[in-house]
C-alpha cells in the first residue's frame, strides 16, 4: 500500500511505497467524511480512467482500489483528491498491468527520453529497469522543471509501476549560465569537431554545476575526447573538469 499525505511534493511522494508522509501545516478538516465521499466520487466518476476504480472514506483518509492503466493515472488520481478540502492522506492500493519484458519498457523510457523536445547539450539522462521499476538519473539545467517533465512522460509508459527519480537540477548562478554557453560555443566553432555540426542531437554532453564541468557521452577518438577536455578547461572561471567521455560513439 502506498499512503500519501498532503504535501507540496505527492508526484514524488507516491512513487515511494508503504511510506507515511508527515502532514504539514494542515489545520484541520472543514468537511465531513460524507461530503469528502461526494467529491471523490465526482472526481473518480468524471476521469474515464478511474472507472474501474473503487474508494472507501474514514475520517481524512482515502482508500483507493482497482486498477488503473499507467503510473500517471494513479498519481494523478492522487494529486486530485490529496486537492480536495478535509483529505489529509490517499492509502493507495492500485494495480497497474504488468508487462512480460522489461525490455519493452526500456526500448520505451529510451524513446521518450531521446523525444523529450527540451533536451540540450547540457542536459544527461541515463534510465534503467527493473521489475518494472523505471530509475532516471543524471543531470539537467534548472531553466524548467525537467524532472517532473520527464517522470510525466515516462509515468505514461504502459507497464511502468514505479519511477526512481534521481535527476539533479543544475546551478542556475550567472556564471554556470556563461560558462555552459561559452564551453558549448567553442566546442561547436572547434574544427575537431565539424562532423557533429550537422547532427541535432550530438553524442556527448556538457554538464556544468558549481562550475564543475563534467564531461560524459562518447567521442569518436582519443583525440577528441582530449579536445574537449581541453576547452572545458581553458573556459574562465570553471573550477574543475571531469571527463567520463566513452571513445567508441557514433
Amino acid at each position: 500500500m502506498t499512503v500519501i499525505a498532503r504535501t507540496g511534493f505527492v508526484a514524488l511522494l507516491a512513487l515511494v511505497p508503504t511510506a507515511a508522509v508527515p502532514l504539514l501545516g494542515f489545520k484541520g478538516t472543514t468537511q465531513d467524511p460524507a461530503g469528502i465521499a461526494g467529491e471523490v466520487g465526482v472526481v473518480l466518476r468524471d476521469d474515464l480512467a478511474l472507472d474501474t476504480v473503487d474508494y472507501h472514506v474514514e475520517g481524512t483518509e482515502v482508500t483507493l482500489s482497482g486498477r488503473v492503466p499507467t503510473l500517471w493515472v494513479k498519481t494523478q488520481a492522487i494529486d486530485q483528491l490529496l486537492a480536495i478540502d478535509g483529505v489529509e492522506t490517499v492509502a493507495s492500493e492500485l494495480r497497474i498491468p504488468e508487462v512480460e519484458d522489461d525490455d519493452e519498457i526500456a526500448r520505451a523510457v529510451g524513446s521518450a527520453l531521446q523525444r523529450y523536445q527540451h533536451n540540450t547539450i547540457w542536459d544527461y539522462v541515463e534510465g534503467s529497469v527493473t521489475n518494472g521499476v523505471v530509475t532516471l538519473t543524471g543531470s539537467v539545467t534548472p531553466d524548467r522543471d525537467k524532472p517532473a517533465e520527464l517522470f510525466e512522460r515516462v509515468a505514461k509508459i504502459r507497464g511502468v509501476q514505479e519511477i526512481n527519480l534521481e535527476i539533479r537540477r543544475q546551478s542556475s548562478s550567472r556564471r554556470d549560465r556563461d560558462l555552459r554557453l561559452i564551453i558549448a560555443q567553442r566546442v561547436r566553432r572547434h574544427p575537431t569537431f565539424s562532423q557533429y555540426a550537422i547532427l541535432p542531437d550530438p553524442p556527448f554532453r556538457i554538464l556544468v554545476d558549481q562550475a564543475v564541468v563534467t564531461l560524459v557521452g562518447s567521442v569518436r577518438s582519443n583525440v577528441e575526447k582530449r579536445v574537449l577536455e581541453q576547452i572545458a578547461r581553458q573556459a574562465f572561471e570553471v573550477d574543475r573538469v571531469v571527463n567520463l567521455l566513452q571513445v567508441g560513439g557514433r
